[in-house]
């Protein structure tokens, strides 16, 4: 099919901690490809990510959160196995920062909460409960 989205990469400054850090809070398996520069990071199901070494785009090797010029940025989506409120709280602990606790979406009968990551990648976990 033509015009699918088949790739998402995460940019980082440090790409050893950010491949540790999503394996600690989802428990994905990260393959450096090469190692230090772009690690594939496979979730299980789904669309793989990647991870990049910003670093090789960018002289200053100074470690620092990524900002988007106008603020905003692309939100990644992850769904996962509980609700997110478990995933956020481990993220935190993990280094991240909560933007919103774990909140209802009525519109989409589902529960979502999200964070960004020590490197400035904004996640948001999406859980809906099995039906009954």
């Amino acid at each position: 099919m033509a015009n699918t989205l088949v790739f998402v990469d995460l940019p980082t400054s440090d790409i050893e901690a950010t491949s540790a850090f999503y394996k600690d809070l989802f428990g994905w398996q990260i393959n450096g490809r090469p190692q230090g520069v772009f690690h594939q990071v496979v979730p299980g199901e789904g669309l793989h990510l990647g991870l990049w070494n910003e670093l090789e785009q960018r002289p200053d090797p100074s470690p620092r959160p990524l900002q988007p010029r106008s603020g905003l940025q692309p939100r990644t989506y992850i769904l996962v196995d509980a609700p997110p409120g478990e995933y956020l709280n481990k993220a935190v602990i993990l280094g991240a920062t909560a933007l919103w606790e774990q909140t209802y979406w009525e519109e989409f009968d589902g529960h979502h909460a999200s964070f960004l990551d020590p490197w400035g990648n904004q996640i948001v976990m999406w859980w809906k409960p099995a039906e009954d």
